[in-house]
């Protein structure tokens, strides 16, 4: 299971007890992210680290490990508050399907899906990871037009997948989210997945992602090794037009320079 995708769901609730995130994220990602953790079963995650996570000198060693990633505690909150803004744009411009790849213990799929019944939502992480979500969403209710595809990508296409499962239009309008993903993944991966990423959805359909910048991190580059999921690739956001030149993707994104995000940057390709 993705240690990472654990992390990233607890330091969500930590966050949310902190100055005015409560209500500056979006509505109800902290209640259910909370309950995913605790009903996922995973070591540790129990109600007295929820209790935990809450208490204020648990932000001050958020705010501690910041000196490695300057600013990298609230950036998982503007990063989800700008995921979801792109999905509900694209959704009211259009966009019939939303797939999330590498999903982790997102809570968008779960909370969007009631309100956009026309909108198929999917998601798509390793098994490992999928099982223990799955244990939540069982809890939490399941929407009708929410589907969870367990598979690891490394070992097939998505296209394949998507094809196998039978479930995904090919033809329909759609947006498709790789949020904290692209740097777990080498640069030939990244492209790779872009390009196949692209046979799968119409002209006009958007793929938005979160992806690593260049920096030197040798103290966060050894904890990631320590639980085996080390970066694999980065790149500056004034390259990303070459980056995703000949994937079928187009860069429609302004250039990303807002140090608030961290050591990641946004962006936005459409198929054209």
């Amino acid at each position: 299971m993705s240690q990472t995708a654990l992390k990233v769901a607890l330091g969500l609730v930590t966050l949310s007890v902190k100055d005015d995130w409560a209500q500056r994220l979006p509505p109800g990602l902290v209640d259910v992210s909370e309950r995913l953790l605790l009903a996922s079963g995973s070591p540790g995650y129990g109600p007295r680290l929820m209790r935990v996570s809450k208490q204020p000198w648990m932000i001050r060693i958020y705010q501690f490990q910041d000196l490695m990633i300057p600013g990298q505690f609230e950036a998982f909150g503007y990063r989800k508050i700008f995921m979801q803004q792109q999905v509900e744009a694209a959704i009211e411009q259009g966009a019939r399907q939303v797939l999330i790849v590498g999903a982790g213990f997102d809570t968008l799929c779960l909370r969007l899906a009631p309100q956009h019944t026309h909108v198929q939502f999917f998601e798509i992480d390793h098994p490992a990871t999928s099982a223990a979500k799955a244990r939540g969403i069982v809890v939490e209710g399941q929407p009708p037009n929410m589907k969870q595809i367990a598979v690891d990508l490394g070992q097939r296409t998505l296209s394949k997948v998507l094809a196998e499962d039978g479930r995904w239009q090919s033809s329909l309008p759609s947006v498709i989210l790789a949020e904290g993903l692209f740097q777990y993944l080498t640069d030939d991966e990244v492209r790779g997945l872009l390009t196949d990423a692209a046979t799968c959805v119409p002209p006009g359909s958007r793929f938005v992602f979160s992806h690593a910048i260049p920096g030197n991190r040798p103290v966060l580059s050894f904890l990631l090794r320590l639980i085996a999921e080390p970066w694999k690739s980065v790149v500056r956001s004034e390259d990303l037009h070459d980056y995703v030149d000949g994937t079928g993707w187009t860069l429609t994104s302004d250039v990303d320079t807002d140090i608030a995000h961290g050591a990641e940057r946004y962006a936005v390709v459409e198929q054209r």
